[in-house]
């Protein structure tokens, strides 16, 4: 959808209030909501999958989920963290099934203009720094990423969310099902494993 093609009077309204008007019927507004949030559900589930292709299809299963079940959302809780549920478990579903070890560059864009800052400028072992030239930026984020593959599926999940999303505990929490203090352990266990697969895998390189 062009921007110029949107609806003036829709861009103007609140998340809830565009998807009580899909609820209503106003098929505009649900394309406002697709508008907006198209690109960060995309980017959010090729996180990840770290598969183009499957992100894509939970991008999608997503916005129908969406549209499908627009009259069950509670406004009670905000509309972002409604969406980012119902995408953080068909990824979780997906991750589950245990096909998706062939893992895609974390530091690849995952569609236009992608929300959010690339991992490896966050999750990067202390000694290294940041990377200052292509070859070492690509070594690390290799090592990166075979370092995440070692951690548990719930604690990799929690940690991009907070690392790479920028998400509140609070968020979350209520995406995870579990409380805020739940969630920080888990991030907390997930920085030491990581830290402990990174030791194990440069070790692993210098023999």
């Amino acid at each position: 959808m062009v921007d110029g093609a949107r609806n003036t009077d829709l861009k103007a309204l609140g998340d809830e209030q565009l998807i009580a008007q899909v609820v209503a019927g106003c098929d505009p507004a649900f394309e406002e909501l697709l508008f907006r949030y198209e690109n960060p559900i995309l980017t959010f589930c090729y996180t990840f999958v770290r598969n183009r292709e499957t992100a894509e299809d939970i991008a999608q299963e997503t916005f129908l989920r969406v549209y499908r079940n627009a009259a069950r959302y509670q406004p009670v809780a905000k509309f972002t963290t409604w969406i980012y549920k119902i995408a953080a478990n068909l990824c979780l579903n997906e991750l589950k099934k245990g096909q998706l070890r062939n893992c895609r560059s974390l530091d690849e864009p995952a569609g236009r203009n992608p929300d959010g800052t690339r991992i490896i400028e966050h999750i990067a072992d202390q000694k290294h720094g940041r990377p200052s030239t292509e070859a070492e930026k690509h070594e690390v984020q290799e090592l990166i990423e075979r370092a995440l593959a070692y951690l548990p599926d719930d604690q990799r999940t929690t940690l991009v969310m907070v690392e790479y999303h920028h998400m509140l505990y609070e968020e979350i929490a209520e995406i995870e099902g579990l409380t805020v203090s739940g969630i920080k352990m888990r991030v907390k266990r997930a920085r030491e494993s990581l830290r402990e697969a990174l030791k194990f895998l440069e070790a692993e390189n210098n023999t």
